[in-house]
């Protein structure tokens, strides 16, 4: 399942900024990067979205969650604390 900058499913015409793959094993969780950080939706970088190189990397379930928590509400704790668990992964 892939999702937008809202934390909302994301349709076709949305730039995804996080992804679910579910495979028959386990699920892979993929966020939003730029520069290997990852990429702040509300941050200074935000104005330039469509001309960064931004890729989705691989990353473990909690990280995903503080991100889509971020996504959802704002709040810049959770991108604070996604970023660190990103950094320790």
């Amino acid at each position: 399942m892939k999702y937008n900058k809202k934390g909302q499913k994301a349709d076709d015409k949305d730039k995804v900024f996080a992804e679910v793959i579910e495979g028959s094993a386990r699920k892979i969780y993929k966020v939003l990067t730029f520069n290997n950080l990852i990429y702040d939706p509300l941050g200074t970088d935000s104005h330039r979205e469509k001309t960064l190189n931004t890729k989705l990397k691989s990353t473990d379930k909690r990280t995903f969650d503080y991100y889509m928590h971020y996504l959802e509400d704002g709040n810049r704790i959770y991108i604070t604390r996604a970023q660190r668990s990103y950094i320790n992964e």
